[in-house]
């Protein structure tokens, strides 16, 4: 079956893993910011943003695992045109190059393995691709279907297009590679700024109980602290996208 690259499907043992972690973070906000059963009740759409945090997070790992080794699919394709095989034949070669690289649970290696069974059925490589790029949301895969598409219409060299488009997204990537490389500290750094609040107010609760007791048990307390929850979840959020850089 044709996988959406904008949709993600927890597994049963994803599931497995995310339920007891959105317990075990609901008792811990409810703990520093209410310490009540009513808090915890308000604490539910917790649950919602982190499992669309991490779908969000899940998807983006697969179309980047799946953009980086379509760069990987191009060369093999290219080779194998340079070899003497026919489009539709270095399709098969290319699956062939990468299912031995990566294992058949690879995203582009299923597409490969996808487009051989649809190649069978005389399905034109370029609708392939084009079906793929759709799908992924990846513009480098559409424009590289299209121009397949113009390269067979009006005969062009596949050979030195295929190298132009290697050379393109190999740049591309290489680049997103050095970026992910050169703020990988600020990730790290904002992910202990993030947790800094948290220990602070546990440090007071532990240490300091009597200073914070009426954060807890009063009306204005409990306003107070849920306005501080709100802000501390909209700093969190807005320190993740200020990390994270397009191309």
């Amino acid at each position: 079956m044709k996988r959406r690259y904008d949709q993600y499907h927890f597994s049963v043992r994803e599931w497995c893993i995310f339920i007891p972690q959105i317990i075990g973070l609901s008792f811990f906000l409810n703990y520093l910011f209410y310490r009540s059963i009513w808090g915890l009740i308000l604490l539910f759409p917790v649950g919602w943003l982190y499992l669309r945090e991490q779908k969000k997070y899940r998807l983006k790992k697969l179309r980047q695992q799946l953009h980086y080794h379509f760069k990987d699919s191009v060369s093999a394709l290219h080779t194998a045109l340079r070899t003497g095989y026919s489009l539709e034949n270095a399709v098969k070669e290319t699956y062939l190059d990468l299912l031995h690289t990566y294992g058949k649970k690879d995203p582009m290696v299923r597409e490969l393995f996808i487009m051989c069974n649809q190649i069978k059925l005389k399905v034109p490589v370029e609708e392939l691709f084009l079906d793929l790029g759709v799908r992924s949301h990846i513009e480098d895969i559409r424009t590289f279907a299209e121009v397949i598409q113009i390269a067979k219409r009006t005969g062009g060299n596949l050979d030195q297009i295929l190298q132009s488009i290697w050379r393109t997204l190999s740049d591309k990537i290489e680049t997103h590679q050095e970026i992910d490389a050169g703020i990988a500290a600020k990730k790290y750094e904002q992910t202990i700024i993030s947790c800094m609040p948290a220990g602070i107010i546990l440090y007071l609760q532990i240490c300091f109980p009597s200073l914070l007791s009426e954060m807890y048990t009063t009306s204005a307390g409990r306003i107070i602290m849920t306005v501080c929850l709100i802000v501390y979840a909209a700093a969190y959020l807005l320190g993740g996208k200020i990390v994270e850089i397009e191309i």
